[in-house]
């Protein structure tokens, strides 16, 4: 029995899980970043990457990225959300259905050219 008791409190929840896959995506997302900017009201950043702009932002119950006239979800059943970029680093915060408040600030590694 220590043995399922160990995996019982292991587990994450759905939503947990969610979050720890969006953390991996977005931060594959922060790399040869070009140029990077958060929008006044905190629910849209845009980056160049590769030389592709990205505009990752809070829509409705998601967060997903637009890129060539098409979406790609990165995070769905959010609340809330916002971004906040600071000294060459940018928060992600977002709040789940569940009232779970989720946090994670990441490196953003700018190419001066």
């Amino acid at each position: 029995m220590l043995w399922f008791g160990t995996m019982n409190k292991t587990v994450m929840s759905d939503e947990q899980s969610k979050w720890e896959l969006f953390v991996y995506d977005f931060n594959m997302y922060l790399q040869n970043i070009q140029s990077f900017s958060v929008r006044y009201d905190k629910r849209r950043i845009t980056f160049k990457a590769n030389n592709i702009t990205h505009n990752i932002d809070c829509y409705s119950d998601l967060i997903r990225d637009q890129v060539a006239g098409g979406h790609i979800p990165l995070l769905n059943g959010v609340r809330r959300c916002q971004f906040e970029y600071i000294d060459g680093h940018v928060t992600v915060a977002v709040e789940m259905p569940s009232g779970i408040k989720k946090e994670r600030t990441f490196y953003v590694p700018i190419i001066e050219k």
